[in-house]
């Protein structure tokens, strides 16, 4: 089931009604075209370039994630996307500065030009394609893991990430395998 953004009035339409060759089609986002909607209501010219097919292809992602680099780096920082979606900065200088406001604030800038919604939209799809309910995948891949016992509900889980405190190690490899990959689709190790 997708969604097809189209336009009531004949005089305009707003970004999320058209993409650079018409009318958007968020056909191939499926149940992720809500959110597909809503990054494209905000999105960069780059950012809508991607996202107005409903898909962020691996090539599209590092394309978006290249640009962040070199907008990081033209404002003295590197960048780096982590694996978990999470990045790192640092200042080009050596200096030891971590999440300063200014790296922040460069961050922000930079993503609102090619990154704001790419890399979480990538992600979020890969690990659930289906958009099933969070806490049901989680909680089963903890289980199976032996991080939970069996009586561990979805309402602890959701209790727990809630709170960002969890009766299990959260860093333990499989509780990461559980966040990033809980459907075992993409992510080994």
């Amino acid at each position: 089931m997708g969604a097809l953004i189209s336009t009531a009035s004949a005089c305009s339409a707003s970004r999320t009604e058209r993409g650079s060759d018409g009318p958007i089609s968020l056909l191939g986002a499926g149940p992720w075209a809500d959110e597909f909607a809503t990054a494209i209501s905000d999105a960069s010219d780059h950012e809508l370039a991607i996202l107005e097919d409903g898909v962020v292809t691996p090539k599209e992602l590092a394309d978006a994630q290249a640009k962040m680099r070199e907008c990081m780096a033209e404002a003295g920082y590197g960048y780096r996307e982590l694996d978990d979606g999470t990045a790192e900065i640092q200042p080009l200088d050596g200096d030891e500065v971590g999440q300063s406001d200014a790296a922040l604030a460069t961050k922000q800038r930079c993503a609102t030009r090619f990154d704001r919604s790419i890399t979480y939209l990538f992600n979020e799809v890969r690990r659930n394609p289906e958009k099933q309910d969070d806490a049901e995948i989680t909680v089963a891949c903890l289980k199976k893991a032996g991080l939970v016992t069996k009586a561990y509900s979805e309402r602890e889980w959701r209790d727990e990430d809630d709170k960002g405190v969890y009766s299990y190690d959260q860093w333990a490899p499989e509780a990461v395998q559980c966040r990033l990959d809980p459907l075992g689709l993409w992510r080994h190790g």
